[in-house]
């Protein structure tokens, strides 16, 4: 049981997007509100909505790979200290196995609760190197999401943008269930935001 079964390294950059969105779950009630505020402001004028996908900016990004090695090496650094501390771990319940037949009840408790105190110790090693990595990744992204947010900002005020909604929700489906052909030639910032990144 490695440590890379808990914490994936899929991890690291598969929930970029959830610090742009809202939860599965919350999608919906967003949708409403938006449909509502843009319902309610098209009594006074015409909203301006533009939209893209900031997955798509941080995968084309050339920082993504310097990130994604310096998260993997951290993350195989703890993860062999993991697997010396888990080996150490099945070697005391084996030994202990071996022995309990011949051991008084005394010492059967003794025994288990160190292997109950060592297992609680391999469990909060693990929470605590998902909470380093979230830590790690949010260090290194905070500036590049900085960044983007800046350059959204800039663009849904220079093309007079009322709302700048995400493409796809943090599970990946896609918020957006239609938009028009001249809609994304007119709005999709995604490749403005990309080129303004990597200029």
């Amino acid at each position: 049981m490695l440590l890379c079964n808990h914490i994936s390294k899929s991890v690291i950059f598969g929930k970029f997007t959830s610090q742009f969105q809202t939860a599965l779950h919350m999608k919906y009630l967003i949708t409403a509100a938006v449909i509502t505020l843009i319902m309610a402001g098209s009594v006074v004028s015409q909203p301006r909505v533009g939209y893209m996908n900031p997955q798509d900016v941080l995968d084309n990004l050339p920082e993504r790979e310097a990130i994604e090695r310096q998260l993997n090496q951290f993350l195989d650094q703890r993860e062999a200290e993991f697997e010396e501390r888990s080996i150490e771990f099945q070697n005391r319940l084996a030994e202990f196995q071996q022995q309990a037949p011949d051991l008084s009840d005394a010492e059967i408790r003794r025994q288990q609760e160190e292997l109950q105190v060592m297992d609680q110790e391999l469990e909060q090693f693990q929470m605590q190197v998902q909470r380093e990595l979230e830590q790690r990744q949010s260090e290194l992204l905070n500036p590049i999401l900085q960044e983007m947010n800046g350059i959204i900002e800039e663009l849904a005020i220079q093309m007079e943008l009322d709302y700048v909604l995400n493409e796809a929700t943090g599970e990946g489906e896609m918020f957006l269930l239609y938009v028009s052909q001249q809609g994304k030639d007119q709005y999709d910032l995604t490749s403005q935001v990309l080129d303004r990144m990597l200029n």
